[in-house]
Order: structure tokens, then C-alpha cells, then sequence
């Protein structure tokens, strides 16, 4: 529970079809923006019809139009096809520009990638300015990424207090890694108050979602007794889960419980 990140910070991940009308569908997410505005655009809207139709040459020649006209929905698009290779050829260079473009106009998807490309490049000061923008446009990956900076140091002071902060308004919208982050400071009591309890509650919500390393800790208070009953079996099955996913401590801890098991 050292809350040491193996891989630094997350990408926006992206989807396989678009949206008019929806805030987060596939890869058309807009964060505090209104839909019916970013959808006014024709050459947009022909480009969601032709992306979602399988032509992406001719999608990506659609939001290459609207975004030469200022369309931020557009040039991040455009940015995350540059970044695929999607209907063009694949270019970094061109990816970080459209990106760049649309962060700039307050794009809150467009802002959280831009400050992981800032953070691949070992830029953590603009990295973690770009990523608090995202963050208080209130977008979940923006605002665990937050967190880990803040936890590790990277591009700010470190401070326990403000990434429990950060992970628990992530947690709250149910994102998994942020339940985690924020179930090992409970249990450690770094940046805020020690507590089995809510670390074992936290743990629970992410393990139930999958989160492997929530899932081993919280079979290690089922068998330990802490925050939660002492219980054998939801332990077993808890590391069991874990180690399904190849989470390295579960399965050593399920080789060494061998001749217990049935």
C-alpha cells in the first residue's frame, strides 16, 4: 500500500463510435460544454455520421474542416486520429497540435491528454497545470492524475491532504484507481484520518470493479480482521480474484495458503 504508481499517469482512453447528444460517448467527450453547440457545425456533424459509417478518411477530412474553423470538439478528435493513425497517417506532431488547440479553448479531454504528453516528456510542471484544468472541469482521469501528482511530488509539493482530495472527488464518480488511491491512504492515514473501515469500504468498490490491487487488499482485511469481520472465505476468494489478473502478491500469497485450500 505504498501508493507508488507503476505507470505514471493515465491516458484518455478512446472509443469505437461518436455521438451528437451524449457528454461521454465513445470518443466525443466534451466536459462542462453544451452538446447542442458543439454540434452545430455541419462539417462535424457529417464527420460523426462518416466516422461512425467506417469512413474515416473521409471522417478525418471532416473535422480537419472544422477545425480549421475553431471547432475544439473537432480538433481534439482530430488530435486522437492523428494519435490512431485513424483516416490519416499517424503524427505526433500533428496529434499535439490540434490537442493543444483545443485545450487552449478549455476542452477538458483535450487539456487531461495534453498533460499526459507533457508528462511522458518528464515536463511535470506543465503537466500538472494542464492536468488541474481538466480536473476542475470536474473530468474523473483529470482529477486522479491529480491525485498521484500531488501524492508523489511530481510537478508540485507533495501533499497527502490534496491527493486524498483529489482521489475521493475521482472516487466519487465510481472511477476505480481513485477508489484504491484513496482505500491505501485510509489505511495508512496520510492525508487524512487512519481508518480501517473506510479503506476496507473504498477497497470493496473498486475490487468490485475489477481493480486487482484493491481486490488482494481487501482480502488481506478479511484475513486480518481489519475494517471488515475476520472471514476466511471472502479473503480466499478476494486474493483469488486478484491473482485471475495476475496480480503478483495474490499469487504468491495463494501458493503459500495451498494446503489450506480445498
Amino acid at each position: 500500500m505504498d501508493d507508488k504508481a507503476k505507470t505514471g499517469l493515465q491516458h484518455i482512453p478512446t472509443g469505437t463510435a461518436l455521438s451528437l447528444g451524449s457528454t461521454r460517448a465513445g470518443i466525443i467527450v466534451r466536459g462542462r460544454r453544451d452538446a447542442a453547440n458543439a454540434a452545430s457545425n455541419p462539417h462535424y456533424r457529417q464527420a460523426v455520421s462518416d466516422y461512425n459509417a467506417g469512413n474515416f478518411a473521409a471522417a478525418a477530412t471532416g473535422f480537419q474542416l472544422a477545425a480549421d474553423q475553431g471547432h475544439a470538439e473537432s480538433q481534439y478528435i482530430l488530435s486522437t486520429m492523428y494519435d490512431a493513425g485513424e483516416g490519416l497517417p499517424r503524427d505526433d506532431t500533428q496529434a499535439a497540435h490540434w490537442e493543444r488547440k483545443a485545450a487552449d479553448q478549455g476542452h477538458a479531454y483535450a487539456q487531461a491528454n495534453l498533460s499526459y504528453r507533457y508528462y511522458a516528456a518528464g515536463d511535470f510542471a506543465e503537466a500538472f497545470d494542464w492536468c488541474r484544468r481538466a480536473a476542475y472541469s470536474n473530468l474523473a482521469w483529470a482529477q486522479y492524475n491529480l491525485g498521484l501528482m500531488y501524492r508523489k511530488g511530481e510537478g508540485v509539493a507533495a501533499s497527502p491532504a490534496e491527493a486524498a482530495h483529489w482521489y475521493r472527488l475521482a472516487a466519487e464518480q465510481n472511477f476505480p484507481e481513485a477508489q484504491q488511491k484513496l482505500a491505501d491512504l485510509y489505511y495508512l492515514g496520510l492525508g487524512l484520518p487512519r481508518s480501517h473501515a473506510q479503506a476496507a469500504a473504498w477497497y470493496r468498490k473498486a475490487a468490485d470493479q475489477g481493480n486487482a490491487e484493491a481486490q488482494f487488499q481487501l482480502g488481506h482485511l478479511y484475513a486480518t480482521g481489519q475494517g471488515v469481520e475476520h472471514d476466511y472465505t471472502q479473503s480466499r476468494h478476494w486474493t483469488r480474484q486478484a491473482a485471475l489478473q495476475g496480480h503478483e502478491q495474490a499469487l504468491r500469497e495463494l501458493k503459500r495458503r495451498e494446503y489450506r485450500d480445498p
